[in-house]
């Protein structure tokens, strides 16, 4: 069984999305410059360090491996022996990159996807310094740009969305960043193959924006915060089950859910076995 998760406004938070949380609850989990910046709650540490017991946890994150190397707490506590990193563009394995699904992930990108210079450029069109702070290519497979949001540019920004999709890239607005990824790079694929890797039958999955749906779509159960985007794009949805709970209690509410469905699951799995 995996509980396979997004990280940030899934699980963790920065001061700023944590919402109205007592200080005596928080644990720092990431650490940047000298500074803490993301925290958990202590019991949604404890209710995760209870899913990992009885689950594969499997981390999922638009974070580079860099980025992602940043949250001590996840590494040192749950040790996860797979995260998928760059939107499901990289699979670590014991920390390191699985070659294999690199390879698959150059070939998908050989088809269907315009290049990075192509969407740089058409991005070029509409983007100024009044509220385009920085842009970088990640990992070399998608670009994460930091913005001004009360001054995007509406109108032109959707008209390039449009232009996107017909680019075979995808748009996603989280916070202050604007992702540019190729539709090749997807978490839901990424996840499929550590599932058969792990040889798992079963996958809870949690994530709060757009581009966590190819993820939730290839659970078996999902859950996502309602904060999100996803939360924001669909006022209900067949399959993901939307919190009550806004910011971090959100993750609480979540992996508190999760350990319901592991356990009954499980119990649902014995009970087949008699």
């Amino acid at each position: 069984m995996i509980f396979a998760s997004d990280l940030d406004l899934t699980l963790i938070y920065s001061e700023r999305s944590m919402g109205s949380v007592p200080p005596e609850e928080l644990v720092p989990v990431e650490l940047y410059e000298g500074r803490y910046i993301s925290y958990m709650t202590k019991t949604a540490m404890d209710r995760l360090e209870e899913v990992a017991g009885m689950a594969a946890f499997v981390p999922v994150t638009t974070r580079t491996p860099e980025q992602y190397n940043r949250i001590f707490a996840i590494l040192e506590r749950y040790r996860p022996v797979y995260a998928i990193v760059s939107n499901g563009g990289t699979v670590l394995q014991n920390g390191q990159p699985d070659l294999e699904w690199r390879e698959e992930v150059q070939r998908a990108l050989q088809h269907g996807c315009a290049s990075h210079e192509e969407i740089l450029a058409r991005f070029g069109r509409i983007s100024n310094e009044d509220w385009v702070r920085s842009s970088r290519l990640c990992d070399g497979l998608f670009f994460s740009i930091v913005v001004e949001r009360d001054r995007l540019p509406v109108d032109a920004i959707e008209a390039f969305r449009g232009e996107l999709s017909s680019l075979g890239w995808t748009y996603s607005l989280q916070g202050r960043k604007i992702y540019l990824v190729p539709n090749a790079i997807t978490k839901g694929a990424a996840l499929a193959y550590v599932k058969e890797r792990l040889a798992s039958a079963f996958v809870i999955g949690a994530g709060d924006s757009l581009l966590d749906e190819s993820l939730l779509l290839a659970s078996d159960a999902a859950f996502a915060p309602v904060h999100g985007e996803l939360g924001v794009r669909y006022s209900e949805h067949p399959h993901i089950r939307f919190t009550g709970s806004t910011g971090i209690r959100a993750s609480e509410e979540i992996l508190n859910a999760a350990v319901e469905r592991i356990r009954s699951e499980r119990a649902r799995l014995g009970a087949i076995s008699i």
